[in-house]
């Protein structure tokens, strides 16, 4: 696995989205990290399924940035 890669995938898995922002698609990184910011903003004060949604695109967006990544190689 390449370092850049690595990184990505750290980035995205402390901030979700932000690796593939790191790696080059910023409007699709910052749009799921918006989105994860707000469905667990959502889960704490609303209803709590917000989190569940929140945990799915964390997972889709660690996906989405190894994908990205091995597309880049």
């Amino acid at each position: 696995m390449e370092t850049k890669t690595i990184i990505a995938l750290v980035i995205s898995f402390i901030f979700t989205g932000l690796g593939i922002a790191y790696l080059g698609d910023i409007k699709k990184g910052v749009g799921l990290f918006v989105i994860g910011v707000i469905c667990n903003l959502l889960g704490m004060y609303v209803w709590r399924i917000f989190n569940y949604i929140a945990l799915i695109v964390w997972i889709a967006a660690l996906y989405l940035t190894y994908k990205e990544a091995q597309a880049i190689e």
